[in-house]
């Protein structure tokens, strides 16, 4: 994968804030903007507005919108999520009026800021967002993009691996739930067969 470190760190950051909500919501005031932004490492200043919460829930929506599977496996499915990030990420350029800047600092290398460090903390995301998911479609990769393989979780995770491998996200326990209830049920079919 030809992604930037810093690409990847943005799309950990998007399916963090499209599963921000799976067990309830976790996006309800100021304080969590700021752990959110803490947690995924915005270079100073950070700067929460008021109507950072909202414009943050409604970016996960969008994401979601774009990046979640719809239960077609066919590649006409894979060039229509293509598209639909494309549009999005399209759109949130305008929308954040993007005048993309390179930037150094603290422990990462040389990386695209797409608004200035003053802007709100929802417009620097929906920023990042935008250079990350432009570097995904450019590079062909939007079926990095997967949903969780367990039964009872419908959770977004972005698959890094080289051989492209994952089904699980990382959210909870689902890989190991999953395998421990199917060596259960062989367990159960052996010892019916007995």
């Amino acid at each position: 994968m030809a992604l930037s470190v810093h690409t990847r760190s943005i799309l950990t950051l998007i399916t963090h804030l499209v599963n921000s909500d799976h067990d309830g919501e976790t996006l309800v005031g100021r304080e969590d903007v700021a752990e959110l932004a803490t947690q995924h490492h915005f270079s100073p200043p950070i700067r929460i507005t008021g109507e950072d919460v909202a414009q943050l829930r409604t970016l996960r929506t969008r994401l979601r919108e774009a990046l979640t599977e719809d239960g077609d496996d066919s590649g006409d499915a894979a060039v229509k999520r293509e598209a639909r990030v494309a549009h999005l990420t399209n759109e949130l350029f305008t929308e954040t009026r993007a005048l993309p800047q390179l930037r150094k600092h603290d422990h990462w290398d040389w990386h695209l800021h797409a608004v200035p460090n003053e802007s709100g903390i929802a417009e620097r995301t929906a920023a990042d967002v935008a250079i990350a998911l432009a570097d995904v479609v450019i590079e062909g990769e939007t079926a990095r993009f997967g949903t969780c393989a367990a039964d009872d979780c419908r959770a977004l995770f972005v698959d890094l691996s080289r051989n492209r491998s994952k089904r699980f996200c990382d959210r909870g326990n689902c890989a190991n739930r999953t395998h421990v209830a199917a060596f259960r049920a062989r367990q159960a079919d052996s010892a019916d067969t007995r």
